[in-house]
């Protein structure tokens, strides 16, 4: 299931990656107020998200702290997402925030997939000699 979710997640990072890229300017005029650079430097962080995930996902057995570090890197993500919905920060348009509050969810949901399903911590070994 981890592996699933981690591709799954890397596959919503890759579109939107090269979606906001690509056509930057398209992306903020849609969304309301944001940089167009700021939209584009977040697609490339995105796309490279995008192959970590790809790479953490189709290892035999993922690091549990790699499969962390993307659920915290998406509770980032919802986080900054409600900032900026809240605040009425860029996000001003309304189906860019209807748009806003699924991806939030979705990006949500695999983060707290990753936690539930990421591999248990190594106990240390108390092995006596």
């Amino acid at each position: 299931m981890l592996k699933a979710v981690l591709i799954l997640n890397a596959l919503s990072c890759a579109i939107f990656g090269a979606l906001f890229f690509l056509k930057s300017e398209e992306v903020a005029n849609f969304i309301g107020t944001p940089p167009a650079l700021f939209v584009q430097v977040l697609g490339a962080g995105l796309f490279i998200n995008a192959i970590l995930l790809i790479f953490t996902g189709l290892q035999s057995s993922p690091k549990r702290k790699d499969v962390l570090f993307f659920s915290l890197g998406d509770a980032a993500w919802v986080a900054f997402t409600a900032i900026l919905l809240i605040g009425n920060i860029w996000i001003i348009n309304s189906e860019a925030i209807y748009w806003s509050v699924a991806v939030a969810l979705f990006v949500g949901l695999c983060g707290v997939l990753q936690w539930i399903f990421a591999p248990k911590a190594e106990q240390p070994s108390l092995e006596l000699t």
